[in-house]
């Protein structure tokens, strides 16, 4: 049978269709499996400098009654944002305290039990508490 391949013109032509055909179908089916793997359009990105941490306080910020806002992210296995502590001005305000959590909840999808949110002094706080030790 082997004789009958190297010596036919013909099958050898369709032996060699038949493996280009193969080739070209493993391509296609590689290719398919990269571009449709599932994505969670809420990957993050986290850099050495806490890209992630500046991020989030420019969002908070925003939020109506914050001001000034600074955040620490608790990381868990495989870099997985298991905790937040937040310092906003605003944060005396139930309301605004209230808003915090959730925006935090809804980006890292954690529960508001590891979500804190504190108050932040004003900057002429710390000035007159040191005169006061002085």
């Amino acid at each position: 049978m082997l004789e009958k391949w190297k010596n036919d013109p013909s099958c050898r032509d369709k032996a060699l269709k038949i493996i280009a055909l193969m080739i070209i179908l493993a391509v296609v089916i590689l290719s398919f499996d990269v571009f449709t793997q599932s994505r969670d359009g809420r990957r993050q990105i986290i850099d050495e400098d806490g890209g992630t941490e500046s991020e989030l306080c420019m969002i908070l910020s925003d939020i109506n009654g914050a001001g000034d806002v600074d955040v620490m992210l608790q990381y868990g296995e495989d870099e997985k944002i298991t905790g937040a502590i937040v310092t906003a001005e605003g944060a005396g305000n139930p309301v605004v305290k209230n808003n915090l959590i959730n925006a935090v909840m809804a980006v890292f999808n954690i529960p508001s039990s590891s979500v804190e949110v504190f108050e932040k002094k004003a900057a002429g706080n710390n000035e007159e508490e040191i005169e006061d030790e002085q």
